[in-house]
């Protein structure tokens, strides 16, 4: 009898382990299948928001360049929150729409050979705009000669309009953001500073994580899903770039990017 006890055992021990493993699988697959209904829900319903977005779009336009409204000030200003306005919001719904695809595998990136230099000035100039509203101050220090890279220049133009977006948010006085770009034999180096509320050393180890967003003690207004520098990251991570932030609370954040370089035309 005794020699029976520990084949029982075992047998026991094994479709316990057995049924626990078929637990889990069940549980993944289940897990997988919540995922993929919400990732499907979040994707219909953003493409759902493209079309107002584009009619509203169309609407702005025309009223930013209207004779009579041009003339009114007042009305003037207004046109042009409208299209301020739709243009961040479409702007997030293209971000929701690249992290579905991502999270589906239905990511690809378009690359082509860009000069950076040219491109950085070009992103300053266009955001230029935003930092005057603020009263802000954005400079760039850059190379005089041609830096060339492989990227997907929307996603790449994404990046570093994500970056100095949050410049933009989590300051508590008149913004002051600048980018300095560097080179040598294989990498071109962007760092992009700020002097914003900075962030602890906790917030650091999750900055890039889904939906994690920074604690704004007493400020309100700083609004968001969380989903910005999860976007960056996985941009940089498809591009095989190296991202790196470094911050203190109180004297603002440093972002550093490492893009190799392409000798090749």
């Amino acid at each position: 009898m005794n020699d029976l006890r520990i084949p029982i055992l075992f047998s026991i021990l094994t479709i316990l382990s057995v049924l626990s493993f078929m637990y889990a699988i069940w549980v993944i697959l289940r897990q997988k299948q919540v995922t993929d209904l919400q990732t499907d829900f979040i994707n219909n319903m953003t493409h759902e928001f493209k079309t107002p977005i584009s009619s509203i779009k169309l609407a702005s336009d025309y009223l930013v360049n209207n004779e009579t409204i041009v003339k009114d000030v007042r009305l003037k200003r207004y046109s042009e929150v409208i299209k301020e306005q739709n243009s961040r919001l479409n702007n997030q719904v293209e971000k929701v729409l690249n992290i579905a695809r991502l999270e589906k595998d239905q990511f690809k990136l378009k690359k082509e050979r860009i000069d950076l230099t040219d491109f950085v000035k070009m992103i300053t100039a266009q955001e230029q705009m935003k930092f005057d509203f603020q009263k802000g101050i954005l400079t760039n220090h850059l190379p005089t000669e041609p830096i060339y890279i492989m990227a997907d220049r929307l996603h790449l133009t994404n990046v570093l309009s994500n970056i100095l977006d949050n410049a933009l948010k989590y300051c508590q006085d008149s913004p002051e953001v600048q980018i300095n770009m560097s080179a040598d034999a294989r990498m071109a180096t962007i760092l992009i500073s700020d002097n914003g509320i900075g962030i602890n050393t906790d917030d650091l180890k999750k900055i890039f994580d889904k939906f994690y967003r920074v604690s704004t003690g007493n400020r309100h207004d700083v609004k968001g899903f969380g989903l910005g520098l999860f976007y960056v990251k996985n941009i940089c991570d498809a591009h095989n770039w190296n991202i790196e932030l470094d911050s203190v609370v109180g004297q603002g954040t440093v972002v550093k990017i490492k893009l190799p370089i392409s000798h090749t035309a």
